[in-house]
């Protein structure tokens, strides 16, 4: 009781300090119950309704302050769960060491920021969306919050027009501080110059330092929590024959009614010599199994860390610039920089790690790519070569959840650097516009299309907002917009992961990923957030899962 009165005391205690600066305008929309229709300088918010954490719905409870205060600005989002029992959770409030402590503060923070994109020296601290450098050859809208709320990531976005007042600009990211602590962080940065007002050359370097940081494990104890019988327990963790038993407490780990002896079971080697000595002498009376039917899943601690980066140049060229258009011409080379990380199928299997790594190679260009903005419209269109595995915005929006996939059924792991076997050349064109629709719709879609000798690389994004004009006229809704991506279309196995099928145009593979975001005003200071996002996974049985993370809360305007 006392460890909740000190939560919920903390609780107060920052939402009453937290009070501080932000601009609605850098929040995701019906995120934080944002009016598009009214959108002002401070404001301080509550929220209560049902979110998604991990797989299941809980309770929460948010405060969420928000004010402009010059180039300053804050965002918290200052939160409570509330369990089945309805008592309040400790989740994200834990103070056990200075790691934790400074974690539960950061969780409290949406973000801070310094200026806004496109100023002399723009800083944010937080959540992350859309987060682009150079022309996107290699690190393309870039998001961290995917799964936010269950799991928030505190990044960092920065620019920089001069650096010591030279004539080089720096910009870069990082995707989560705490990743960073952890040796394990996706790390971003461009330098670029103008020898002349109409000229710009950039360098682009991203890496992820550890490709397996993006296993969610919640307990911090290895294995991640798709293979973690005990995911809230770090002090237990594999169940090998499900019976609910721990495996370090199982003496049976494959419930075949013998007793294991094997070097996994966990025994002293004078215990195990003891006990195959009763069975030899019971000649068949008392048997052991020293062949237990155990898998390896994956776990970080026995690995070491899978490293992967793309680094590139870019040059553009402002051919005009006045009120009324804007047109540059641009082009973007970049390569794979990777390590030899091939496996052993002995090595794989100790270490939890799918069959199939290796150092990937190649290079993309982009070239020539024309940008315009004209009035209500601004549009790319480019021409793209990609040599061998190279893939274009390989750090894209999805990049968290593709990041390292776990196979469920066997336990094993796979970095995505170890899913570009494509070993062929590419070409073909890719178009982006984004538009005002007669004042009514923002909208914005691309689209990209290079052939090969073998299958064509396809993908498509799509976006759209109601505009704050239309939502005058619409009583009572506060916010609108959708969106839709699908990569790699044609190129997957198909819903039902029959061998050998591929997936229709429109049809949802892991590369998968659309949601909707919508605010209804049902009082005056008081609306309803609905915020859905739909992720997609392959099951143990190989067909395809729709994982929905999913936001309804009421949401309370000061």
């Amino acid at each position: 009781m006392e460890s909740r009165r000190g939560i919920l005391f903390a609780f107060l205690v920052l939402w009453a300090t937290g009070a501080s600066a932000q601009d609605s305008d850098d929040l995701g929309g019906a995120r934080f119950g944002d009016d598009d229709r009214h959108k002002t300088g401070p404001s301080y918010g509550a929220t209560m309704g049902s979110v998604t954490v991990g797989d299941t719905q809980v309770y929460r409870l948010s405060m969420r302050p928000e004010i402009p205060l010059g180039k300053l600005g804050l965002a918290f989002d200052v939160e409570l769960f509330i369990d089945e029992s309805g008592d309040f959770s400790s989740r994200g409030w834990s103070f056990g060491t200075t790691t934790e402590t400074i974690d539960t503060f950061l969780r409290k923070l949406y973000y801070v920021r310094y200026g806004k994109p496109g100023d002399d020296l723009f800083v944010r601290v937080g959540a992350l969306d859309r987060v682009t450098l150079g022309y996107g050859l290699v690190l393309d809208q870039y998001r961290n919050t995917l799964d936010y709320p269950g799991v928030k990531k505190t990044g960092i976005h920065f620019q920089m027009a001069s650096v010591g007042g030279s004539e080089v600009g720096l910009e870069g990211m990082i995707n989560n501080v705490q990743d960073l602590q952890e040796g394990g962080a996706l790390i971003g940065l461009r330098a670029y110059t103008r020898p002349r007002s109409k000229l710009e050359i950039g360098i682009t370097y991203v890496v992820d330092i550890d490709q397996y940081a993006g296993l969610r494990d919640g307990d911090d104890d290895g294995y991640p929590d798709g293979v973690d019988a005990f995911p809230e327990d770090g002090d237990l963790a594999l169940d090998n024959d499900g019976d609910g038993v721990a495996d370090d407490l199982d003496g049976d780990d494959d419930n075949d009614g013998l007793i294991d002896i094997d070097e996994g079971s966990g025994l002293p080697p004078d215990v195990i010599a003891g006990l195959r000595g009763l069975s030899t002498q019971a000649e068949g009376g008392f048997e052991v199994d020293e062949d237990v039917a155990r898998r390896t899943p994956f776990n970080r601690q026995s690995v070491g860390r899978d490293p992967f980066g793309i680094a590139g140049l870019d040059i553009g060229y402002r051919l005009m610039e006045d009120e009324s258009m804007r047109l540059i011409v641009y082009g973007q080379l970049a390569m794979i920089i990777d390590d030899d990380d091939a496996l052993d199928t002995a090595a794989a299997d100790s270490q939890g790690v799918a069959p199939g790594n290796r150092k990937a190679e190649g290079f993309g260009i982009m070239a020539p790519g024309l940008w315009a903005t004209m009035g209500p419209f601004d549009g790319r269109i480019e021409y793209r070569y990609l040599q061998d595995d190279f893939e274009a915005g390989y750090f894209d929006n999805l990049y968290e959840l593709d990041r390292a996939r776990l196979d469920v059924a066997s336990g094993l792991a796979t970095p995505k650097d170890a899913q570009l076997q494509r070993g062929e050349s590419l070409s073909g064109v890719f178009g982006r516009l984004t538009a005002d629709v007669l004042g009514l719709v923002e909208a914005s879609a691309d689209y990209q299309y290079l052939v090969g000798s073998d299958d064509p690389l396809r993908q498509l994004h799509a976006r759209g907002r109601v505009s704050p004009a239309l939502l005058e006229a619409i009583p009572r809704l506060s916010h609108a917009s959708a969106y839709y991506q699908k990569n790699h279309i044609g190129a997957r196995l198909d819903s039902d992961g029959a061998p050998g099928s591929k997936d229709d145009f429109f049809e949802s593979t892991e590369d998968t990923f659309y949601g909707y975001e919508v605010g209804a005003e049902m009082a005056s200071g008081v609306a309803v957030v609905w915020d859905t996002r739909f992720l997609f996974e392959r099951g143990a049985d190989g067909k395809l899962k729709r994982r929905r993370i999913m936001a309804i809360e009421t949401v309370f305007n000061f």
